[in-house]
């Protein structure tokens, strides 16, 4: 039964790509979680970018708040009903699709309270139609099933005023769990401060992409 609905739910996803020719395997996917009005996060989204170009790789940078997606509804119809899609008719199918098709996922968020700006979480809760709802034993836990033969690495740029000792723990637990539940080979994350000098935030930024990137990377 879990390989039927794998199988279902990857041609769901294929056959609305393909009618739709909008969406291309691509190698890196940025999910910018700031606010409108946060020009500092989209500095680093551009230095971002320079360093990914730099070796050659190509990409695409949402910026979320420019996006319309809901909230999840929490109703699993994604998993019963809608195998693989969300019932919820907005960019969400989108930025899922987006997802699943890169080979780097680059979350870039503020940190609140330890977790995911709102935009950043709104995208990632949406993303949820990529999990199968059966589980398994995975470092004697139980996590989900994959739906999908190949998942992105993930690589975590968190945005703070100033060190905070709590919320960087908080922060670093948090994507470490979702990188075990998004099935990431490969997992980084760092904590940039707004009063970081330009050097320190480079050295920062080029950690992340080396701790997770291969040669091309």
């Amino acid at each position: 039964m879990k390989d039927i609905v794998k199988v279902i739910s990857s041609m769901i996803l294929h056959t609305y790509i393909y009618e739709n020719q909008k969406i291309l395997f691509m190698d890196y996917l940025i999910l910018n979680g700031m606010h409108e009005s946060d020009s500092f996060i989209q500095e680093i989204n551009d230095t971002i970018i320079e360093q990914l170009t730099n070796q050659s790789l190509q990409g695409e940078s949402l910026t979320l708040f420019e996006k319309d997606i809901k909230p999840c509804l929490g109703c699993f119809k994604c998993w019963v009903e809608t195998p693989g899609i969300c019932v919820i008719n907005d960019y969400g199918h989108e930025s899922a699709k987006k997802m699943i098709q890169s080979d780097y996922m680059v979350y870039l968020t503020p940190i609140r309270y330890g977790g995911y700006s709102v935009e950043l979480k709104k995208a990632l809760d949406r993303s949820l139609p990529l999990l199968s709802p059966f589980f398994r034993i995975f470092h004697e836990e139980i996590h989900h099933e994959q739906r999908y033969d190949k998942y992105p690495n993930m690589i975590v740029y968190g945005i703070l005023d100033e060190p905070n000792k709590e919320q960087e723990e908080i922060f670093t637990d948090l994507t470490k769990r979702n990188s075990l539940n998004n099935f990431a080979e490969k997992y980084s994350c760092q904590i940039i401060y707004k009063n970081d000098d330009k050097q320190t935030i480079l050295e920062k930024i080029q950690n992340g992409l080396e701790i997770v990137g291969d040669k091309n990377v």
